[in-house]
C-alpha cells in the first residue's frame, strides 16, 4: 500500500485540472496513488481522464458537492494517509517529501496541515523554490494548537483510518465542509501544522466555490446545529476552542452576506451566535454589526426609493 492517497474532487475544470494533476506527477516523493472524483462535469473532464490511462484512478458520480466526491475517493484509497487537493490548486515538487518527514518525525500524528501560497496567475508560483528547511508545530490534537491552523482542504493530510472515524467530510452540498472535519477531528491524538516551506498553491479565481454564500450560509448553519446538539468532541473542556473556530467562520460569513445584501441571513448568524462570541469577547464585532446592518438596509432603501430631484 502507498504512504499517500492524493484525493482530488473536480466539477467542470478541465484546464485547471490537468496543472493540478501534472503538479501532482512532479513529486520527488513517489509512493502515492491518485485518486480523481469527477463530480457530474458536463465537460471534457472525463475525456481528460480517461486518456491518462493507469497514472490515475476515475470515479464519477452526480454532482453532488466536493465534500461527498472526496469521500467517495476516501472510500477507494489503499494509502495509510489520505492527502487531498482540489482541482483548482496546486503542489510543488517538494509538497509530500515534507508531508512525509513531518510524518516520520511526529510518529505518524492523525492530522497534519500544510502552509499555503495564494496566487492569482500561473507566473506567481511556478518560480518559487524551496528555500528553507521543514519547520512545523505539533500538538496534542488540533483543539489543543489555539485556533485556525489550515487553509482550505487543499492543506490537510489526515491518517485514513482517523478520517474514517470521524465520519469524513459531510455529504451535505455547503461550502465550509473543511471547519466541520475540523471539528469533528478536534481530539484525534497529533496534530502537525507546517510553517515552513508552502506545500500548495491556493488559486484565487472567480469560479472558486468560495463566493456561493448560499452554502456557506449553509455550512455555517450546519456547524451550529452540531455544536448546539454536542456533536463534536472535546464537551464541556474542549467548549471554549471548539467556539473560536466555529466563531471565527460565522463571523466571516455574517460579514460577506452583509456585503451582498442577504441582511436576514447576515441577522440571523448573528443572534445565533452572539452569547458564543460574547463569551470571547467579540465585543467589537458584537456592537459594530447592527451599526452595518442599519446602515445596509438604509442603503438598500434609498436603492428602492430614491429622492426625486
Amino acid at each position: 500500500m502507498p504512504l499517500f492517497s492524493v484525493v482530488i474532487p473536480s466539477f467542470n475544470r478541465v484546464a485547471l485540472l490537468d496543472a493540478t494533476l501534472k503538479s501532482v506527477f512532479a513529486q520527488r516523493f513517489t509512493d502515492y496513488e491518485i485518486i480523481v472524483v469527477d463530480d457530474g462535469s458536463t465537460d471534457a473532464t472525463m475525456d481528460y481522464l480517461q486518456s491518462l490511462q493507469h497514472r490515475v484512478a476515475i470515479f464519477h458520480q452526480p454532482n453532488q458537492g466536493p465534500g461527498a466526491a472526496r469521500n467517495r475517493g476516501a472510500r477507494h484509497a489503499g494509502g495509510d494517509y489520505l492527502a487531498f487537493l482540489d482541482s483548482d490548486d496546486l503542489w510543488f515538487p517538494w509538497t509530500l517529501e515534507v508531508y512525509r518527514d513531518v510524518i516520520q518525525k511526529y510518529n505518524d500524528p492523525s492530522f497534519v496541515t500544510g502552509r499555503p501560497y495564494l496566487f492569482s496567475n500561473d507566473d506567481e508560483w511556478k518560480t518559487l523554490n524551496q528555500s528553507t528547511m521543514t519547520e512545523s508545530e505539533g500538538f496534542v490534537d488540533s483543539l489543543a494548537s489555539g485556533g485556525w491552523r489550515w487553509w482550505s482542504a487543499s492543506s490537510f493530510v489526515i491518517r485514513r483510518d482517523v478520517f474514517a472515524a470521524a465520519g469524513g467530510f459531510t455529504d451535505e452540498w455547503v461550502i465550509g465542509e473543511d471547519v466541520d472535519l475540523t471539528l469533528r477531528l478536534g481530539v484525534a491524538h497529533g496534530f502537525v501544522h507546517i510553517t515552513a516551506p508552502v506545500t500548495f498553491a491556493y488559486r484565487n479565481h472567480a469560479g472558486s466555490l468560495k463566493h456561493d454564500l448560499t452554502r456557506m450560509y449553509a455550512s455555517a448553519q450546519l456547524m451550529i446545529r452540531a455544536e448546539h446538539k454536542g456533536n463534536y468532541p472535546g464537551g464541556g473542556a474542549r467548549e471554549r476552542a471548539r467556539r473560536e473556530i466555529l466563531t471565527r467562520h460565522t463571523r466571516a460569513v455574517t460579514l460577506l452576506c452583509l456585503g451582498k445584501g442577504l441582511l436576514d441571513e447576515a441577522w440571523s448568524l448573528y443572534r445565533t451566535t452572539f452569547t458564543w462570541n460574547a463569551s470571547l469577547g467579540r465585543l467589537k464585532y458584537l456592537a459594530g454589526f447592527p451599526l452595518l446592518v442599519v446602515a445596509a438596509w438604509t442603503r438598500s432603501l434609498l436603492r428602492v426609493n430614491p429622492r426625486s430631484e
